[in-house]
């Protein structure tokens, strides 16, 4: 008669616990809510426990994320579009502004000198797009506007859009 072995398999306590921690987290992030959410996180091991502090983490739409990024890719191909039918990059007319957005992409969304190469300036809700005659596009929070910010410059910045929407 043959004496069969069964090996106990257990999972080790840091999977349980990271598993655990994760599914604090993932739920908030599909939340609509823009409220941020404090998580505290702890470890156990066979030795000792420890705490770390709380880490506050934003709630973000995943949707507004997309768009930001979809609308900072189609200003960039815009003014790509605009560079390549005129052999420059268009100058917005006036420093930015809230009062100026709009009219700022007037020479991506006219249809005149080839265009348009934008249907319409982006919305400002939860994060603005901003560009300059040098071919830069950076992205800002809602409201925040000005002069080019290499820190936000969405070509070397690719997750900008993560601290931008608010």
């Amino acid at each position: 008669m043959a004496v069969q072995t069964v090996v106990s398999r257990r999972r080790p306590l840091w999977v349980t616990v990271g598993a655990v921690a994760l599914f604090a987290v993932v739920p908030a992030c599909g939340s609509s809510a823009h409220a941020p959410t404090a998580v505290a996180t702890t470890s156990t091991t066979a030795s000792a426990t420890s705490t770390t502090s709380s880490v506050t983490l934003p709630q973000q739409n995943p949707a507004e994320l997309a768009a930001c990024v979809a609308d900072a890719q189609s200003v960039q191909t815009a003014l790509a579009a605009s560079m390549a039918e005129k052999g420059a990059y268009p100058s917005p007319p006036a420093p930015w502004s809230a009062a100026t957005y709009a009219a700022n992409f007037t020479p991506l969304t006219a249809a005149s000198d080839g265009g348009p190469f934008l249907p319409s300036a982006p919305g400002t809700r939860f994060y603005v797009i901003e560009y300059d005659s040098a071919g830069h596009v950076w992205v800002a929070p809602p409201g925040s506007y000005g002069p080019y910010d290499k820190g936000q410059d969405f070509a070397l910045q690719p997750d900008i859009c993560d601290a931008a929407v608010e």
